[in-house]
Parts: structure tokens; sequence; C-alpha cells
């Protein structure tokens, strides 16, 4: 099945093997792979297909986000809401919109709860989710594989309820 999301500026989509060098690029970036829990530094041509193949063989929940066709960031909810956005695509309102669309598209298919979270020091990444109504419950000590630094991540979630009383 190919599945595609559309928002007012971003398409988010499956990831394909074409998007390895864009996704190398971007999580390459130690800015961007230092807020993550999961991707090494360096990041290169052999890990983002890893991470494509992995994506590929998962269960559909993860997607590029794109701006025209163009990758900027990715997204999912495989086992919790992720996401990150190239350096260069940051402050745009893009995480907020690919978050929205992300969490409208799990409360149309579970009633689950939604959980993410961020370290603590990523206010940005605060912000998206308090936006979209994520509340805080735990923090708990989470290494960085980017740097090898230890940082309090900040757990949250989002429950069905919240989410439909804000739509």
């Amino acid at each position: 099945m190919k599945e595609i999301i559309t928002t007012d500026r971003l398409t988010l989509r499956r990831p394909e093997m074409a998007d390895a060098a864009a996704i190398a690029s971007l999580v390459g970036d130690l800015d961007v792979s230092r807020w993550l829990t999961r991707a090494p530094h360096p990041y290169g041509l052999s890990d983002a297909y890893e991470f494509i193949s992995a994506v590929q063989n998962g269960n559909g929940n993860t997607f590029v986000v794109c701006v025209g066709r163009q990758v900027v960031g990715c997204i999912g909810t495989e086992g919790q809401l992720g996401y990150w956005l190239g350096k260069n695509h940051w402050g745009r309102g893009y995480a907020s919109e690919a978050c929205r669309a992300m969490v409208a598209r799990h409360f149309s298919r579970s009633t689950e709860d939604l959980i993410s979270g961020h370290f603590t020091e990523n206010r940005p990444s605060r912000h998206v989710l308090e936006k979209l109504g994520f509340v805080r419950t735990s923090q708990e000590q989470a290494r960085c594989p980017a740097t090898g630094d230890c940082h309090v991540l900040q757990k949250m979630v989002l429950t069905h309820s919240a989410w439909e009383a804000q739509i």
C-alpha cells in the first residue's frame, strides 16, 4: 500500500532507497543527530540504507517529510511519536505540521495513548509536543548515540480523549 499524507505545505510518504543520500546528509549533521536517541554520528549512506530497509520491513508507520519533492525530515509512530528535520528546515513550523498529521493518523486508527519524548535541553521539540496536547509523565536517563552523552529524556503522553477534545 502506498499511503501518502498531505498537509498544507508538506507531503509525508514512505521512504524509498532513492532517499538515502538526502537522509544521510540531513541526519549526518551533528546539530540534528545530537537530539536523537537512535542515530549514530557520523551517519552515512550505509546507515540510511539500513534505516530505509528496516522501515520497509516494519509496520508502515514511518514516513519521510517532504516539501515539494525535497526530503526535509522523517516522522513515525513506531512504538512512539518520533521525528526530526534537517537543520535548514527548523523554525518554519514543519515539525508541528507533520506531527499534527501523524497524530491524526494514529488516532484515526487507534484509541491507544501516544507516547513521545524529548531531551530536556531540546525546547523546540518540547514546544511542538505541548502544542499538540502532550503532557509530561516521567523522566529517565538516555544516551545519545551521536555524542555518547547521557541526557534527561522527558517522556510525554497524548491521550485519545485529550486529542479529541482539541479537534
